[in-house]
């Protein structure tokens, strides 16, 4: 039998994920300053499923660059909705879905920096419920480079021809910044994108048409929900890290 042309390998491959992930974040588990309002010297376990704070904050200057040096954006037509290249909904949908939902908006406030040094996590874990990594997140929002540390560490341990679904409650969102600024570089084109299957009903009905995992080529019956099973599983560790030192365990 003669090998299939490479052009129809290629299409098999973008339409149905080799790999399938989820993310999530959680602010119940914070973690208090210490009393003179600073914070301890992380202790790393060999074995850590978290991510280096060093290598995060690098993530977070690259997507500040990339924003801060972005060409102006262009002239757009007297209704001033269109869809952007490389996306498959118009402005007006991506932007009622990012009204909707507070994790979308970086600037909001879900913990306090004043009296929390770390002010939540988030995982990314694979299809079948277990840890891949973590991050500690410092910030009071939910800004997008935790999401993208996660990513790029998971391609780091991929071979480079290997693609990811990612499931998130606002992947529309994410696509929309990738797309956009050019995150993640050539990696970027190896993902797609489906949003978490109970989450998807607060979303825009086009957006739902899209971005819903059972409308997705190679979700099948992944609910992207495994997030939210690991932080009821460790609900109870709550009390107890909020006066604990550095999280840096596996």
């Amino acid at each position: 039998m003669s090998p299939r042309p490479l052009a129809t390998r290629v299409v098999l491959i973008l339409s149905s994920p080799d790999i399938i992930v989820c993310l999530d974040a959680c602010f119940t588990q914070k973690r208090r300053k210490g009393t003179a309002g600073t914070r301890d010297v992380p202790r790393t376990h060999p074995d850590t499923v978290f991510i280096p704070e060093d290598e995060v904050s690098a993530m977070e200057t690259e997507v500040d660059r990339l924003r801060n040096g972005h060409d102006q954006p262009r002239a757009r037509p007297a209704d001033g909705d269109v869809i952007e290249p490389n996306l498959r909904l118009p402005n007006s949908v991506l932007n009622g879905c990012n009204d909707s939902f507070t994790a979308a908006d970086e600037r909001r406030q879900k913990a306090s920096t004043q009296f929390f040094a770390d002010t939540g996590l988030m995982a990314m874990l694979c299809r079948h419920d277990r840890v891949l990594w973590l991050v500690n997140m410092t910030s009071a929002g939910e800004k997008q480079h935790y999401a993208l540390s996660l990513v790029r560490r998971l391609f780091e341990h991929l071979p480079q021809h290997a693609t990811v679904g990612l499931l998130y409650d606002i992947a529309c969102q994410l696509h929309r910044s990738i797309v956009k600024w050019g995150f993640l570089g050539p990696a970027a084109s190896r993902l797609s994108y489906a949003i978490s299957v109970f989450h998807a009903f607060g979303h825009q009905w086009p957006c739902q048409v899209v971005y819903h995992p059972r409308k997705c080529v190679g979700f099948g019956l992944s609910d992207g929900e495994g997030c939210e099973r690991f932080w009821s599983s460790i609900q109870r560790l709550i009390p107890s890290l909020r006066v604990s030192g550095v999280r840096s365990c596996t």
